[in-house]
């Protein structure tokens, strides 16, 4: 692959994380330009960037005064789900599900522990499948569900 298309390959995707994160896509690409500053002389096909546009994005998120409390239309159902989820919860599930980001530094990132990051998640990921669209059911997970949540991810 060429440098340009490694570029535009890392762009693609670090707009869908903070787009996913805070459902603007202003916000988004305010992060975007924000990563790309943190980063290491520019070079935005490495997880500097990509961390660094997540943090940021998390950030613009709580100071976004704009932000609507539903979701964008143009995602697919699945998708729109996300935005049922409280904040932190929606957070760890696309660090951790969508972008595969470790454990560790998912827990960074969102300023918890490694283990309050897992039992957001955990929760999160049972509840993701009884929330829906038109409606904010929650389901309270349990501990199995929680252990069994936990081995898919490794």
């Amino acid at each position: 692959m060429t440098a340009k298309g490694e570029i535009s390959k890392a762009l693609d995707g670090a707009f869908r994380a903070p787009s996913m994160l805070t459902g603007s896509a202003e916000v988004a690409e305010n992060a975007i330009l924000d990563g790309i500053t943190a980063s290491d002389f520019g070079n935005i096909v490495d997880d500097v960037f990509l961390v660094e546009t997540v943090k940021s994005a998390i950030q613009r998120r709580a100071d976004f005064q704009g932000q609507s409390k539903q979701p964008p239309s143009h995602l697919p159902l699945e998708l729109r789900r996300l935005f049922l989820l409280a904040p932190i919860s929606r957070d760890c599930f696309v660090l951790r599900v969508l972008l595969g980001i470790t454990p560790g530094t998912c827990s960074g990132i969102l300023h918890l522990t490694i283990q309050e990051t897992e039992e957001v998640l955990c929760s999160a990921l049972q509840e993701l499948p009884f929330l829906e669209a038109d409606s904010s059911t929650r389901r309270t997970p349990t501990a199995e569900g929680c252990t069994n949540a936990k081995r898919s991810l490794r």
